[in-house]
């Protein structure tokens, strides 16, 4: 049985600034996601759980994220070709209700079904227009594209220092390292 659970973390500044490959990309967002304590828990402990009521207006008062990506998984491995049911790819209708505001200026939600990814994108046409939404989503698709080609190349992958975490190297240290180590065997670093 597949299970589900989301856990929403805020990321403070990008650690994508200054970065252009996208094996790069991977990269810092895996250390940044590697860094969060208890894989990030503790934030919605804090922000939701807490008794003390200072936290919770400090934790409040942080800036709010403005877009929301919630990965839903792979629908596909929810029911059985046996079963009664089925997925249907249409909307549902309304899922919240129109007298409360929604949290994120835009919320997109991907899951794969049929072996495609599929990504609903949610926003509020008071704010912005059907064509800046589609020219965001475009270049969500070539970002991802990108990644996709750059996972499928022979250079794609590698060590990070948190895969070491003993070792206490930045990145650039480790890819010394793994050249030197690489040299001797004939081997190409990643």
């Amino acid at each position: 049985m597949d299970s589900w659970f989301l856990l929403i973390n805020l990321f403070f500044g990008s650690p994508l600034e200054g970065i252009s490959q996208p094996g790069e990309a991977l990269k810092a967002i895996k250390e940044q996601l590697r860094s969060i304590p208890n894989h990030g828990i503790g934030y919605g402990v804090l922000r939701y759980l807490n008794m003390d009521s200072s936290i919770t207006t400090q934790l409040q008062n942080l800036p709010q994220p403005e877009v929301r990506f919630n990965y839903l998984g792979q629908f596909d491995r929810l029911l059985p070709k046996s079963s009664q049911f089925k997925l249907v790819n249409q909307t549902v209708g309304i899922s919240r209700s129109l007298q409360d505001n929604r949290r994120y200026l835009i919320d997109i939600n991907g899951f794969v079904l049929g072996g495609q990814l599929q990504l609903e994108w949610t926003y509020c046409e008071q704010i912005h227009r059907p064509t800046t939404i589609e020219q965001l989503a475009q270049e969500f698709i070539k970002a991802l594209r990108s990644l996709i080609t750059h996972c499928q190349s022979p250079e794609a992958g590698g060590y990070t220092p948190s895969d070491f975490p003993e070792a206490n190297l930045s990145q650039k240290d480790l890819e010394q390292f793994l050249t030197k180590i690489n040299r001797g065997s004939g081997k190409t670093s990643k």
